[in-house]
């Protein structure tokens, strides 16, 4: 995982990708982070919120800033 994260930023610095690229990058690193979930209902819904797009992601952390 760290050596994923690792590569991502150093693509990310030499090819100067953009937030959502980024963002969309990491998908199976979420996937990866909520199968491990024992709980059914809790892995759903981490499920459901690491698949959620970039527009509604960006939206949902701009939100709290806006207060």
């Amino acid at each position: 995982m760290r050596t994923h994260c690792a590569i991502l930023l150093a693509v990310m610095l030499l090819g100067g990708c953009s937030h959502e690229q980024l963002y969309n990058s990491m998908q199976g690193a979420r996937d990866e982070k909520c199968q491990k979930i024992i709980d059914g209902g809790e892995r759903a819904r981490c499920l459901d919120n690491a698949h959620q797009p970039y527009d509604k992601y960006r939206q949902q952390r701009e939100e709290p800033s806006k207060n």
